[in-house]
């Protein structure tokens, strides 16, 4: 009776851990070019297109993870070469401006933006050892810090795999993916935002600049944390 027990108790402990172990699960997203969604810009031999994915439904799909909760605001970005010569482009070329502000949001690498959405083994284990009693909580920790340092692993190379790299685009040939940049706090919307991309002719060295509008997306502002030590600094000046 008592291995029954034991065996059940252990079987139930094993479902919990499935259920609650952290996990990342994205799916495949594609730029639809003739889509409404994406922006485009085309001038000389290139067409530049950019597909948001900030929104919620769109970050969670691609990414599984909501990444303006995170202050990371995510670009899916197609570049097609319609000419007849080579065009390098580089990451470090592309540059999302506030045309509101004159100002550039600063970009960030896959492995920065990785980080953001890493998953937390703490939090999950204190859950499992308060669900399940025998689990104790160095017990829970241990196991689901090893779950989910695999898991934080696959996010990193993911996230990797799908971002933009330098590339020689070649001709009828287009290249694309993500690039990543920090989203200024308290941003609802990508109003005012736009792409620009600079490229370079490998054949003549002429440089090629496309800028596009950021198709339209509203969202919910990033949670600013409330600085307690000016807090503190007021109440003493009300108090004196």
């Amino acid at each position: 009776m008592r291995q029954k027990t034991l065996f059940g108790m252990g079987l139930l402990a094993v479902l919990i851990f499935s259920v609650g172990c952290a996990s990342y699960s994205p799916s495949l997203v594609r730029l639809d070019t003739h889509g409404p969604t994406a922006g485009r810009q085309a001038g000389g031999d290139l067409t530049v297109y950019v597909k948001e994915s900030a929104t919620p439904e769109m970050s969670e799909k691609g990414f599984d993870t909501d990444l303006v909760k995170e202050g990371v605001l995510p670009l899916l970005v197609l570049v097609e070469n319609n000419g007849q010569h080579p065009y390098t482009v580089k990451t470090m070329d592309i540059v999302v401006l506030d045309q509101n502000t004159n100002t550039a949001l600063r970009p960030l690498t896959p492995e920065e933006t990785a980080k953001r959405a890493k998953r937390n083994a703490i939090t999950r284990a204190l859950g499992w050892s308060m669900i399940v009693p025998f689990i104790t909580i160095p017990v829970a920790v241990t196991a689901s810090a090893i779950h989910t340092s695999k898991v934080n692993k696959q996010i990193t190379l993911d996230f990797s795999a799908k971002a933009f790299s330098d590339a020689s685009v070649m001709p009828k040939k287009n290249h694309s993916g993500f690039v990543f940049f920090e989203l200024p706090k308290g941003r609802k919307d990508l109003s005012g935002l736009a792409l620009q991309l600079t490229s370079g002719n490998e054949a003549t060295g002429e440089s090629l600049t496309l800028i596009s509008s950021l198709p339209s997306a509203t969202f919910k502002p990033v949670k600013v944390t409330p600085d307690l030590s000016v807090r503190k600094e007021n109440r003493e000046e009300g108090n004196r």
